[in-house]
């Protein structure tokens, strides 16, 4: 697209041409000027651990992993999967980077639907979704009230009791 707008601004006989020639040299050249600097950028983007959940894109503050309410997948293509993360308290953790802000506010109030409160393209990850959904998980710290529920649960299903013991 930056190709076809400098064609168009340099080959066009119109100030018309060269304007929207222009303009798309500058949106589409700026685009790809971002990507090739995320291309390279070799910060961890992702990082999940007793600390909490750290997403580059979504800013600075670490997410505790107590205030992830529950995941979503969304397979968009074969190799590209969108893991949206719903927060209990959204506010608690605001988008702090403007491409994220500006791509919320465009989607109106169909947003937190879509992408969630957080959102991670897997496409950008070294690891694929499922790994990434066990890791939130394992590093996850439960409550009193979630072990004895899965103590209960186990017992229900015989999970951990000797064969004699399960009917």
């Amino acid at each position: 697209m930056t190709a076809a707008g400098l064609f168009m601004a340099v080959t066009g006989g119109s100030s018309f041409t060269l304007l929207v020639g222009g303009a798309g040299v500058v949106f589409f050249g700026g685009i790809a000027a971002i990507l090739a600097m995320r291309l390279f950028d070799r910060r961890p983007q992702v990082i999940i651990d007793a600390k909490g959940l750290y997403v580059r894109s979504h800013g600075e503050k670490r997410i505790a992993l107590r205030s992830i309410e529950t995941m979503r997948t969304d397979e968009l293509s074969p190799d590209m999967t969108k893991l949206a993360i719903f927060l209990f308290k959204p506010a608690k953790y605001p988008i702090e980077t403007r491409h994220r802000r500006f791509i919320w506010r465009i989607n109106g109030n169909g947003a937190r639907e879509f992408f969630g409160d957080v959102w991670i393209w897997t496409i950008h990850l070294d690891q694929p979704v499922d790994a990434v959904i066990r890791a939130i998980w394992a590093h996850r710290p439960s409550t009193e009230f979630e072990k004895r529920l899965w103590a209960l649960e186990d017992a229900a299903l015989g999970i951990n009791q000797p064969p004699s013991a399960a009917v």
